[in-house]
């Protein structure tokens, strides 16, 4: 009865040894651990996670070209549409210049051509006041004839023989001679003029008009224009002056 009353307490107490042992080898592990986490070793295995701070720093790195390149993007875009903007606008301004240009050249287009209808009326009406000129030259020269035939009909029976007559002729010392027009000189302009003057029985000048031109309209209103203003010898018709027509020519001629 004894041997199995002893046999278990033995049992119990290696029992209860066998967990202090345990936990006595747990307490030195961990003490190692922590000793390991303590010692310069530890340090070491702390500082293992600097790969995961360069990759974090490379991240950045990399976030910041991005964001470099995005910015790059929209200043090169904005730059884009700068120049666009200019572009238009120089090309705007431009288009206002040519604009003003073309209203100036089509305003002085319009006044040439308003000149030019004016001088055409000038030139007609100018023609129209020549005809009637005319007109009252050709009617003021019929009645001098008809004035004058009277006087020749009457004369003709004095004498049974044929009538003396002498033909009417300028006398150059009461005027002067026709000078030359400045703008016929520079275009060099030359010819005869032949005109046709109607006398009184003094021998002054009542019409006068152009028989032939010289070719130049100026040169031969300024011979007829100079010569009415000479005084003729009259027509005389056996010794009595009488009113009477006379033919005149007259050359222009330039001088080297």
């Amino acid at each position: 009865m004894m041997d199995a009353v002893v046999a278990p307490r033995k049992t119990g107490f290696g029992q209860s040894a066998e967990s202090v042992i345990a936990i006595s080898l747990l307490g030195v592990c961990a003490a190692a651990g922590l000793t390991a986490w303590l010692s310069p070793g530890g340090e070491q295995s702390v500082a293992m996670p600097s790969s995961k701070l360069a990759t974090f720093e490379l991240s950045v790195a990399q976030n910041d070209d991005a964001l470099q390149s995005e910015e790059q993007a929209v200043l090169a875009q904005w730059q884009r549409r700068l120049d666009g903007e200019f572009s238009q606008h120089e090309q705007s301004k431009l288009q206002q210049q040519q604009l003003a240009t073309l209203q100036e050249q089509s305003a002085a287009l319009a006044m040439a051509q308003a000149a030019a209808e004016a001088a055409s009326r000038a030139a007609e009406a100018a023609e129209i006041r020549a005809r009637s000129a005319e007109k009252a030259r050709t009617q003021a020269v019929a009645a001098v004839q008809e004035k004058a035939k009277p006087q020749q009909a009457a004369a003709a029976p004095v004498s049974p023989a044929a009538p003396v007559k002498r033909a009417a002729s300028i006398d150059w010392d009461s005027c002067s001679r026709p000078q030359y027009p400045d703008e016929s000189v520079r275009l060099g302009q030359q010819g005869t003029v032949t005109m046709e003057f109607l006398l009184d029985e003094q021998g002054i000048v009542q019409d006068g008009h152009i028989v032939e031109s010289s070719g130049t309209r100026r040169l031969d209103y300024r011979a007829l224009s100079a010569l009415s203003k000479c005084q003729f010898e009259p027509e005389l018709l056996n010794g009595e002056a009488v009113a009477a027509t006379t033919q005149l020519r007259f050359t222009w001629k330039l001088t080297r």
